[in-house]
């Protein structure tokens, strides 16, 4: 074996030891994140936050949902500095189906009376039938039918080409092509209704029966904005930004900066949006729990969440530079995913203690983390199991416009 054939073997070697050892410390968080929350569930002295579980799951479900609902959005415009990006998002949405199945699930049966608290209402209350704990389980479970089933059958399109080529097969590609681009629309509108159905439910909590037509857009639009600027950071934690077979390169980081930039701008008008409906009405019961979050015990985390959502993110990506350093733009998506993690808090967590305070307890730290976790493990195996890069598309030139 010559010099070069050894230090390329070398190098797959180390390589593929990387994940290995990833995943087994992944798996380790997991399993002590399980064993936290059973023992907190089941240890009434040591009882796990339930408040800050179901942000945590909130947050995740909505950052990897949005790999598929990215991939269609470029794919319908035509993005070709996207295509290294298709695979990985689209597996980080099927990565965490089970956990989104198993958390609504759980929540159901174990945290209905922590969370649901307006399913009481008082003897001379009224409630539509819809505000209801067996309708509340059948519209989750309705929304996450719709999303995953029609996300599986987009990945498994996508995916097909790929496997198809490592069995000896041949597929049309572009009879493929235009399948996907067929698809697109409807899993962004299957995005939206599952992402509402949640909003209501789990995200308008801060006042009792509130009616809102611009919160559920802004709760799953702050989803797609974290899950879009986690693609900057997914590629450089699993290795794949740099190597010789390496397709993430400075056009990518660049463009991704490019629609981050717009997705920030679209998220401060959505939020301004919602919040000067409740300022200009003036309504106590609207009002209450706003201030409560801006100037009360709740104020650093409602300005780090305007921090890393908006005033950092305007300012870092106003120079090019910014847009050029891989270490730089991982720098600015990490705060705005801490950003729409503190939004997800802010819409729970107050309703439930006036006080509290995020990560004060290592069991809360450990489910918390342990759900981070798993839902990393199993990227890294479908990544290793699975081609990495959509390579049909990237060998697949755009056909000439007319």
């Amino acid at each position: 074996m010559s010099g070069d054939q050894t230090s390329v073997a070398t190098q797959r070697t180390s390589s593929s030891r990387q994940p290995g050892r990833a995943l087994g410390v992944l798996i380790v968080l997991f399993a002590l994140g399980v064993a936290s929350l059973i023992y907190g569930r089941g240890n009434e002295g040591a009882q796990a936050d339930v408040g800050l579980l179901i942000v945590s799951f909130l947050f995740l479900m909505g950052v990897s949902q949005t790999g598929v609902v990215f991939c269609a959005i470029t794919r319908l415009v035509g993005a070709q500095w996207a295509k290294p990006y298709y695979r990985l998002a689209e597996l980080s949405t099927m990565a965490f189906f089970p956990f989104a199945l198993v958390g609504v699930l759980l929540i159901y049966f174990y945290a209905d009376e922590d969370l649901f608290y307006w399913l009481s209402p008082s003897p001379e209350e009224h409630l539509s039938p819809w505000l209801n704990l067996n309708w509340l389980l059948i519209r989750s479970l309705f929304g996450l039918t719709l999303f995953y089933g029609l996300s599986a059958l987009y990945v498994v399109t996508g995916l097909k080409p790929d496997l198809a080529r490592s069995e000896g097969n041949n597929i049309d590609h572009r009879k493929v092509e235009g399948q996907l681009y067929a698809l697109s629309p409807l899993v962004i509108l299957g995005f939206i209704v599952c992402n509402t159905l949640f909003s209501w439910d789990f995200g308008m909590m801060l006042i009792p029966h509130w009616h809102s037509t611009v919160f559920p857009i802004f709760f799953w639009f702050g989803n797609l904005f974290a899950g879009t600027a986690a693609l900057i950071i997914f590629p450089a934690v699993l290795g794949a930004s740099s190597g010789s077979g390496s397709h993430f390169g400075p056009d990518q980081v660049r463009n991704l900066g490019m629609m981050v930039t717009a997705f920030t701008l679209l998220w401060l008008y959505f939020f301004w949006a919602q919040f000067f409906v409740i300022w200009f009405g003036n309504l106590p019961h609207e009002t209450a729990p706003l201030w409560r979050q801006m100037y009360g015990h709740y104020s650093p985390y409602y300005w780090t969440m305007m921090a890393g959502c908006f005033f950092v993110p305007f300012v870092a990506f106003i120079f090019a530079f910014v847009k050029r350093s891989l270490l730089a733009m991982c720098t600015v998506a990490f705060g705005i995913n801490l950003g729409i993690w503190l939004s997800k808090y802010l819409m729970v967590v107050p309703v439930l203690s006036p006080d509290d305070r995020p990560f004060s307890s290592w069991l809360d730290v450990s489910v918390a983390v342990g759900l981070a976790a798993g839902f990393l493990a199993v990227v890294i195996v479908l990544a290793n199991r699975l081609p990495m890069y959509s390579h049909w598309e990237l060998a697949l030139k755009p056909e000439p416009k007319r």
